[in-house]
């Protein structure tokens, strides 16, 4: 293998550091920063950044606009789930079909065997292959967002910060007399949603959502709601009803425009159907082993059991029910730490 490598800068601390510690293990070091959105000025700012680190490192720089093929790709995507009354998990679905996918091609054509990011995730090996793992750092780690990637961009990824928490990235940064970079604020949020206001995104979009009524599990009316986008399932404030209790989101019925309220007890399932899914360990699978699912980002791990049904769908039942699980979203699956696969849960109960 040769030692040039691809990594996809975007001008924060995590893509910096990582090319600071790339080259000072003797990689051939080449940025690329990929236009996702927004105007040439908003980009600006950003690409600036990742530009001016590649010149202080001595490294190749490139730019690549892909607003065109992120609006097709992505923003389509968005737009439509909500409009089938789901929510949408862009990350999820952007790395595996553009992001990395385009990664992959621009490390191809300019001869890279390596593909290096500043996610906190680990590689490491099992059965003689290369799968990804969750991070040293729990409170960063994300791998939760790479399940979709295959075998073929797997086997060619390097994580630098996989092994680091995020206060020791910082310090890095710090030593190597990277000041400013160190005191650079994570983003947050989608990365194409000004002020992560989705409501007012899709509003610009022309996506309108009529009002309706908010009703029981048994259909009686309670209440008239603002439009099925303005709501998420679990949500409780801004609902807008004075009863004497409170009530969640549980469901939304959008051939009625109707959204379901329950009480928080009744939010929790534990039957899932996936679809779109993509299993990079199908031997363990297989093999019937209980596996660890997580639903959310940020959820406490959940033991499963994970049934392949079909090409396209798979069942999960969960040992122990969570609440809040959102038709859209992903389930994504572990074996111990390591990565094993996901898919977009499509229904619950």
């Amino acid at each position: 293998m040769n030692k040039r490598v691809l990594l996809g800068m975007s001008g924060g601390i995590d893509s910096s550091v990582s090319a600071m510690l790339l080259k000072e293990q003797g990689y051939k070091v080449i940025g690329i920063t990929f236009l996702f959105s927004g105007s040439d000025e908003q980009n600006h700012h950003f690409l600036k950044d990742a530009v001016a680190l590649a010149d202080s490192l001595n490294i190749q720089h490139l730019t690549v606009d892909l607003r065109k093929e992120f609006e097709e790709y992505v923003i389509k995507y968005f737009i439509d789930e909500y409009q089938n009354g789901r929510t949408p998990f862009p990350c999820a679905y952007c790395n595996p079909n553009l992001k990395f996918n385009y990664l992959n091609k621009y490390a191809i054509a300019n001869n890279c065997d390596s593909i290096a990011t500043g996610h906190y995730v680990k590689t490491g090996l099992y059965n003689g292959k290369k799968y990804l793992f969750q991070g040293d750092d729990p409170e960063k780690d994300q791998s939760f967002f790479l399940w979709g990637l295959p075998r073929e961009i797997v086997d060619k990824l390097i994580f630098p910060l996989g092994n680091f928490e995020k206060t020791e990235i910082r310090n890095l940064a710090n030593e190597r007399g990277y000041v400013t970079l160190a005191k650079k604020k994570d983003s947050l949020g989608i990365c194409f949603i000004e002020g992560n206001d989705y409501r007012h995104f899709l509003k610009k979009r022309g996506i309108k959502s009529e009002p309706g009524n908010f009703v029981d599990e048994n259909g009686n009316i309670l209440g008239e709601h603002s439009g099925i986008f303005n709501y998420t399932i679990g949500q409780r404030r801004g609902l807008g009803l004075n009863l004497n209790f409170p009530l969640f989101v549980s469901e939304f019925r959008l051939d009625d425009n109707e959204i379901v309220l329950t009480k928080y007890d009744d939010l929790y399932r534990s039957k899932l159907r996936i679809e779109n899914y993509y299993i990079i360990d199908n031997e363990i699978v297989d093999s019937g082993v209980q596996l660890i699912v997580k639903v959310r980002y940020r959820l406490q791990e959940t033991l499963c059991s994970l049934h392949i049904l079909n090409d396209t769908e798979a069942e999960v039942e969960l040992l122990q029910p969570e609440a809040m699980i959102a038709p859209g979203q992903t389930a994504v699956f572990y074996h111990n730490d390591r990565l094993v696969g996901g898919g977009f849960i499509k229904s619950a109960e």
